[in-house]
């Protein structure tokens, strides 16, 4: 494989039936206001932008420990870490890109990404400014330019997905991989897979590139 920028989802993809928000609330005893709040959500009350805003108000500023033992406890797919030597062994640059919060999201640079995308969220107590809150669109904008700065072709992108946020990126590409998706995104993408393997995922799209 020449080298190419692969990007990945977090929740739903690298996470699988789980995202970072599911994964804090249980660790903090608050799935239920979670639960009201994807509610709201999914029936339009309140947008993305709504939605961070009023998790960062249920959670405040969260102990690093119990974020890392949500983080350490969270379901993960097997075999990241042999995906990204491998992108890296080919000379390329791997991404995770997500709408969760960057405090939990970055722990996945142990993980050997590249580059970590994520909404951020204030450490110290501040009120969260929605401008530093990702939405799906953001998604295509953030692997242009980060082809750009690292001299690679947009078009040649691999991306790994599994839902909503991830039409934006997966319309502009044509390499693309459908994770445990919804089948929406699934009719969408070049290449599918289910399972607990992202080696498997990885797999599905290498005799394409």
């Amino acid at each position: 494989m020449k080298s190419r920028l692969f990007v990945f989802d977090m929740d739903g993809t690298l996470l699988p039936n789980t995202t970072a928000c599911l994964e804090l609330a249980r660790a903090t005893g608050t799935s239920a206001q979670l639960q009201a709040l994807e509610t709201d959500f999914a029936s339009g009350r309140i947008d993305a932008k709504g939605f961070a805003l009023s998790i960062s108000k249920l959670w405040g500023v969260l102990d690093a420990k119990v974020i890392f033992d949500a983080f350490a406890n969270s379901p993960k797919l097997r075999n990241i870490r042999k995906v990204t030597r491998e992108v890296a062994g080919a000379g390329g640059k791997s991404c995770l890109i997500s709408m969760s919060p960057d405090f939990f999201t970055d722990h996945f640079r142990e993980f050997g990404f590249d580059y970590i995308y994520a909404s951020r969220f204030p450490r110290n107590g501040a009120r969260l400014d929605q401008n530093n809150i990702l939405v799906p669109e953001d998604k295509p904008g953030l692997v242009r330019e980060l082809c750009a700065s690292e001299s690679l072709d947009f078009q040649e992108t691999v991306a790994f997905g599994d839902s909503l946020s991830d039409y934006p990126l997966f319309r502009c590409l044509r390499f693309t991989v459908a994770v445990n998706s919804d089948m929406e995104l699934e009719k969408l993408a070049l290449a599918s897979y289910r399972g607990d393997d992202l080696y498997g995922a990885f797999s599905v799209i290498a005799d394409h590139l």
